[in-house]
């Protein structure tokens, strides 16, 4: 035996990535890499309207019936969706006190961490009374309705805003509603503010003779037919019996938005809020739609013009005012792909229903697919008119808002791929959340329910039942068949040991996948979560071991959704998992070496502990784990550091190490 005195000058590392080994065959292979693309994803995108997912994160009150919802008396309008009815639907009758709408959702969001969207009226009246169907001799104005205005200062000059408004008056106030939405929440609750809904639907001009019918009355004698109401009119022609306008829009985004933003400062305003492509593109025919402004860059088919001009005019009014009006573009988007006839966002599920409801995520991305619906043929086309092209509706609203208001964040507040209670909705589902998150959507809500959408929310938010959650920064994910197959992964600072990868197969065969991880970590194996056709729970399967460096294959069943964790013993190098690499870990190794199994010093995972593992714990020396939870270097002082080890190594240790 004899003694050896190895001086050692280790640089602190500037990179702590580890190239993984080659995950060997598979019909497709996924690359993740933690140091590329790297972002924050917002808890806000996984959200439902009127809580419709147990667990989502952001609760929308919104639809047809908040245009007309009175929230001094509760009163609301159903308009087309059932004979233009003035009731209590958002409530349970008139004695209810104010804001009931919103009451149990802000109170139950407070309790659980759920984020609250409250719909604010603007089409110009709400409902007065929820006494029945709004005739055609009572459209607004008329005593059925009570205009909506949105500083209560221009109507009653130096009065105060109350949080037990005066529901006898002619008037609802904006800024009164914010007020008391403020203080009814608990202070730094998270609320944002709707600009009320589907706004291009909001009417149109009515054909003379047009009626809004009658509802049925079964419970007379004899019982009473419905009388159906004269088709025309949009949504909510006894409100704004007449086409909206650019300049319309415009000017109550900015005065409503105002005058939230009054009341608190720092409040979250939704704008937009159109129903679909058209609304995003000419405010569904506006009177005075124009086609500027034009993009520095050059316009090219499929230009959002309403939009555009929306964020432009939106912006002036900003600069002008010195404040931030309209934080967030909302849209709602309900695909227009038709399978077997109909549109896929039904419940329909066959083969050519699910074939077209799994890849129709695609256009909310991706610049190799078009879609076949009238948008992509007639809006995106590519080289002339009547040629598919990719509709890229993210990237396509991101490139808006950085030409005409940077820094607007996105939200889509409605959307549905269909098929919610069978596999294709659920990998619909996961699919869009994953493309939420990775590309910087700030808030996104469901619009429907069912179990297997109910899953694929699982998959990201308890895939364990027992609150397992996808990690809170995006991470670089790819695949090598985007047409089968769909990744997403993320990392989460509250544990650097363990990162989530969301594998989907769209096909109906299984899939193995050769799987490549560059990440700081090595992964000692991955817990396996699975959805499939065989029920709407996921389900805990085996574990897959990594015997490769941070590489392995993994099948994915057919039609599935599969949440990986690969789980890391530590920092690499840490082999005493003290949380620190540094001279007690090479200790450690210098015990093993040699030795073979899955042991704390093989920090490569090759089931050997040799100077492969030295070498990783050498280039890894002063690595830390802060208190955040991320990796952090000790900074040395100059900028290497010299550190003198006194290595007793036995001859036999040395050669047993050689001779291998």
């Amino acid at each position: 035996m004899f003694a050896v005195l190895v001086v050692l000058s280790i640089e602190v590392p500037t990179t702590r990535a580890i190239t993984p080994d080659k995950p060997g065959g598979g019909s497709v292979q996924f690359a993740i890499d933690s140091g590329l693309n790297v972002a924050p994803i917002s808890p806000w995108i996984y959200g439902t309207n009127f809580n419709s997912v147990p667990g989502a994160t952001l609760n929308r009150i919104g639809g047809n019936r908040l245009t007309g919802y009175n929230w001094e008396n509760n009163a609301s309008n159903a308009g087309a969706d059932w004979y233009h009815h003035n009731d209590y639907g958002m409530a349970s009758g008139p004695n209810d006190p104010p804001g009931s709408a919103f009451r149990g959702s802000i109170q139950s969001g407070a309790v659980s961490g759920q984020a609250v969207l409250v719909t604010v009226p603007m089409a110009g009246y709400v409902a007065a009374d929820g006494i029945g169907t709004v005739d055609e001799t009572e459209i607004a104005p008329s005593n059925r309705w009570k205009e909506v205005v949105p500083k209560k200062s221009t109507i009653y000059p130096g009065s105060s805003l109350s949080t037990s408004p005066n529901h006898l008056d002619g008037y609802v106030f904006t800024d009164e509603l914010a007020h008391w939405v403020e203080g009814f929440k608990t202070p730094n609750q998270a609320v944002f503010y709707s600009l009320d809904n589907e706004v291009g639907l909001w009417g149109e001009d009515l054909q003379d003779g047009w009626q809004s019918g009658s509802q049925p009355r079964p419970w007379e004698n004899p019982p009473v037919p419905a009388v159906q109401p004269t088709s025309g009119g949009r949504t909510h022609p006894t409100i704004h019996p007449f086409n909206p306008s650019f300049a319309e829009l415009r000017n109550k985004t900015i005065a409503h938005a105002g005058a939230i933003k009054d009341v608190n400062p720092n409040a979250i305003v939704f704008g937009g809020v159109g129903y679909g492509w058209t609304d995003f593109t000419n405010l569904s025919s506006a009177p005075d739609a124009v086609t500027s402004p034009a993009h520095p860059g050059g316009d090219q088919p499929g230009e959002m013009h309403y939009y555009e001009w929306l964020l432009k005019e939106v912006h002036d009014a900003e600069v002008a005012q010195g404040r931030k009006l309209m934080d967030v573009l909302d849209l709602h988007w309900y695909t227009e792909v038709y399978a077997d006839g109909q549109r896929i966002t039904s419940d329909m599920a066959t083969p050519a229903a699910i074939e077209a409801r799994v890849q129709a995520t695609r256009s909310l991305w991706d610049p190799t697919y078009a879609e076949e619906s009238w948008i992509s043929q007639w809006g995106t086309w590519q080289g002339s008119p009547g040629n598919n092209g990719p509709i890229q509706l993210l990237p396509r609203v991101q490139r808006d808002i950085d030409d005409f208001k940077p820094g607007t964040k996105i939200a889509i507040t409605e959307y549905n791929y269909g098929g919610t209670n069978h596999i294709s909705g659920a990998i619909a589902q996961a699919d869009a959340l994953g493309v939420f998150g990775r590309e910087g959507v700030f808030a996104a809500n469901l619009w429907g329910e069912g179990s297997y959408v109910e899953g694929a929310f699982d998959m990201y938010l308890n895939y364990d039942g027992a609150g397992g959650a996808f990690g809170s920064t995006s991470i670089e994910a790819g695949t090598s068949s985007i047409a089968s197959s769909a990744v997403y992964a993320s990392v989460d600072e509250d544990d650097p040991n363990r990162m989530f990868v969301i594998a989907i197969n769209r096909t109906g065969s299984a899939i193995t996948t050769g799987v490549a991880v560059t990440h700081d970590r090595v992964f000692d194996h991955a817990e396996v979560y699975q959805l499939t056709n065989a029920g709407a729970v996921p389900q805990r399967m085996a574990d897959v071991e990594l015997d490769l460096l941070n590489a392995f294959q993994y099948t994915m069943p057919a039609y599935s959704v599969t949440t990986l964790v690969l789980v890391s013993d530590g920092l690499l190098g840490d082999f005493n998992r003290d949380g620190t690499v540094d001279g007690a870990d090479y200790t450690v190794w210098r015990d093993s070496l040699g030795l073979t199994g899955n042991l704390a010093a093989d920090a490569n995972e090759d089931n050997i502990v040799d100077i492969d593992d030295y070498n990783l714990w050498r280039s890894n020396f002063s690595l830390t784990t802060s208190s955040t939870g991320l990796p952090t270097v000790s900074t040395p002082e100059p900028s290497g550091v010299t550190l003198a080890l006194a290595a007793s190594l036995c001859g036999a240790a040395i050669q047993r190490w050689r001779s291998r």
